[in-house]
C-alpha cells in the first residue's frame, strides 16, 4: 500500500534501506509514487510495482536450487486489519522468509496480533501515535514464537482484575498490545481514556432503550468497558 511513495523515499534518504520496492494494488497511487520518486531522482534505489499484496515480490536464484526472497523486510500500512491478514495469508511463504515486517493496521487490530502468533512470529516492538484526530498503532514483527502469556509475569493487581473480569491476559495483550501496556505508552493511555468516555456515553444511551437488539449491543459494550478498565489498571499511578 505504498500510495504516494513518501515512506519509500524516506527509507532511502535516511539510509534505513539500500533498496525499496514500492508496491500498490491501484495504478493511480503507483503513478503518483513514480512521479515523487522521479522528482527526488531515486529511481535507481526505488522500484515501483503494481501488486496485489506481496504477490509481485519474487524469489531469486531458483534455478540454482538456493532460492531466497529479494527483500528482507516489509512494511504494510494504512489499511484495515482484515485486508492485512488476507495479504499475509496470500503470500505466507514470502512473509515467513523475511527477517521482519512492520504492520500498521487501522482496524481489527486484536485479530492481527492473534494471527501473528498463529504463524509463529512475535511482536518485538510497538508504538502508537495520535495525528489529525486519529490513533495509529504500529508493530515490528520478527521470527520467534511467543509463548502463551500467563498471569505469573504481571503485577498482582492486574492478575486479580483479570480473574474478576474473566478475561485472559492474552486477550488483553491482543486488544491493546503487550509492549504498549508494559511500556505504559502515553498515547495508549490517551486512547484508553478516549474510549472510556466514548463507550461510556454509548452505554448510557443503550440503557435507555428497550429492544432486544439494544440489549445485545449493551452486553457488547459492557464487555468492551471491561477491557478498557483492565487496560487503565496498568496506568493507575500515572492517572
Amino acid at each position: 500500500g505504498c500510495d504516494h511513495g513518501f515512506v519509500s523515499i524516506y527509507l532511502i534518504e535516511s539510509r534505513k534501506a539500500s533498496k525499496v520496492l514500492a508496491m500498490d494494488v491501484n495504478k493511480g497511487p503507483l503513478e503518483r509514487a513514480m512521479e515523487h520518486v522521479s522528482e527526488k531522482r531515486l529511481s535507481t534505489y526505488i522500484e515501483t510495482r503494481l501488486s496485489d499484496g506481496a504477490k509481485a515480490i519474487k524469489f531469486v536464484n531458483k534455478e540454482e536450487g538456493n532460492s531466497k526472497l529479494e527483500v528482507q523486510a516489509a512494511l504494510i500500512a494504512g489499511m484495515g486489519g482484515r485486508l492485512m491478514i488476507r495479504i499475509l495469508q496470500d503470500s505466507l511463504d514470502k512473509f515467513t522468509s523475511m527477517e521482519e515486517f512492520v504492520l500498521q493496521p487501522q482496524s481489527e487490530i486484536p485479530k492481527v496480533r492473534q494471527y501473528i502468533r498463529e504463524i509463529g512470529y512475535r511482536i518485538k516492538k510497538e508504538n502508537m501515535i495520535f495525528e489529525d484526530g486519529k490513533y495509529y498503532p504500529m508493530m515490528k514483527v520478527v521470527r520467534g514464537e511467543d509463548k502463551e502469556a500467563s498471569n505469573s509475569a504481571i503485577p498482582k493487581k492486574i492478575a486479580d482484575a483479570l480473574y474478576e473480569s474473566q478475561i485472559s491476559i492474552q486477550e488483553l495483550f491482543d486488544e491493546y498490545g503487550e509492549c504498549l501496556l508494559k511500556d505504559r505508552n502515553e498515547v495508549l493511555l490517551q486512547f484508553l481514556k478516549f474510549e472510556k468516555e466514548l463507550y461510556g456515553d454509548i452505554l448510557k444511551k443503550l440503557k435507555q432503550t428497550d429492544t432486544s437488539k439494544g440489549e445485545l449491543r449493551q452486553k457488547e459494550i459492557e464487555q468492551k468497558m471491561k477491557f478498557i478498565h483492565l487496560g487503565l489498571e496498568w496506568f493507575k499511578d500515572e492517572m
